[in-house]
């Protein structure tokens, strides 16, 4: 990218990063890496990918690179329904009123189109939930 300044980034992460409370990630919640089999049907060492996934996110973060992060919601659904209407967030996790979290795999894929045909979130992380 330093040879390519102008080159844009945009990395699909995961839910682990974003709070659920002030100062308090996903990733961070008590029992997350034992759920981890049967949130996402991994082993609880994953825990250690989404660990080095909001690593990558700090370095982004200090960097002056063209860079957009996107994290959908905790529960990706695959197959989902491309519906169209969804959130977009910041740094905190949508949750919808019943206290879910989730999202299907179409429209995350629909929003990180939509932030490449029309950047609203350079240097920055978004959230995409129901």
């Amino acid at each position: 990218m330093e040879a390519l300044p102008r080159l844009r980034l945009i990395v699909v992460g995961g839910a682990g990063s974003l709070e659920v409370a002030p100062g308090l990630q996903v990733v961070d919640t008590a029992g997350f890496a034992e759920g981890l089999p049967d949130a996402l049907g991994v082993p609880s060492e994953y825990v250690h990918v989404v660990r080095a996934h909001r690593k990558a996110l700090e370095l982004y973060r200090l960097s002056n690179r063209n860079w957009t992060y996107v994290s959908p919601s905790a529960g990706l659904v695959q197959p989902g329904e491309r519906t169209g209407r969804f959130r977009i967030g910041g740094d905190q996790l949508l949750v919808r009123e019943d206290g879910t979290a989730d999202i299907s795999a179409e429209d995350p894929a629909v929003a990180v189109l939509d932030e490449a045909e029309q950047p609203r979130f350079a240097q920055r992380r978004f959230t995409v939930g129901y």
